[in-house]
């Protein structure tokens, strides 16, 4: 039975920061062929400058402890993959920089079973990652994804708000946001609360409202929808 685990990066256990590392290289590198900055050519191992401090890492891990899925979490009160890499693609206008708003990146998953239907999907970790931003006090997730991904998300029930409407078409990425509001989670036909009790957390995590006690956590998501 697979199972999913969250925590910053020097919280989790060391086995599955090790195993997420790998995992990430398989995934970025390897198969969708990623230049990273700071990643050599022999690295077994994919990291970047935004994998410490507040960012936050969800990872999913099969009956096996196999990791099968991944993504991360990140205040846009700090440096984010938006604001410092692709600033370009969020238009005029300032950037985002409140603790309402997150930015979720290194999404993959796999070989997990959704939470909607039972059956396998890459897409299945997508609800936990927004359930955990939401117990954060997230109103909103900010991402830069292809534009195949981007089709595959509204596929999937969701609706993407594109943060620069005059962004060209012939562009292979796009920068869009999720509104965390009711509708949202009953597009994906899950319940928040549900979720977050099924994710193991490690260490303090970014705030007060995620810590040992889930209470608070429940509390905090009551309190958003």
């Amino acid at each position: 039975m697979s199972y999913i685990v969250a925590g910053r990066l020097d919280d989790l256990p060391s086995d599955i920061h090790h195993r997420l590392g790998i995992f990430r290289h398989k995934v970025f590198v390897q198969r969708l062929h990623w230049d990273i900055p700071g990643v050599c050519q022999d690295a077994t191992s994919e990291w970047d400058e935004f994998d410490g401090g507040n960012t936050v890492h969800l990872v999913a891990l099969s009956g096996a402890d196999e990791v099968c899925g991944c993504a991360r979490l990140m205040p846009t009160t700090g440096p984010y993959l938006l604001r410092n890499v692709f600033p370009e693609l969020a238009g005029p206008g300032p950037l985002p920089s409140s603790p309402l708003i997150w930015e979720m990146s290194r999404f993959a998953g796999s070989g997990l079973p959704d939470c909607r239907t039972g059956s396998m999907s890459g897409m299945s970790l997508f609800p936990y990652a927004m359930a955990l931003a939401l117990s954060f006090g997230a109103t909103r997730v900010i991402g830069v994804v292809s534009r195949s991904v981007a089709r595959l998300y509204r596929r999937f029930g969701l609706e993407l708000h594109d943060m620069d409407v005059n962004a060209s078409a012939t562009s292979g990425i796009v920068a869009c946001s999720i509104d965390l509001a009711p509708p949202t989670f009953h597009k994906l036909k899950c319940d928040p609360l549900t979720l977050l009790e099924a994710i193991t957390r490690f260490g303090a995590l970014a705030l007060p409202e995620i810590g040992e006690h889930s209470g608070r956590a429940r509390w905090a998501v009551r309190r958003s929808l």
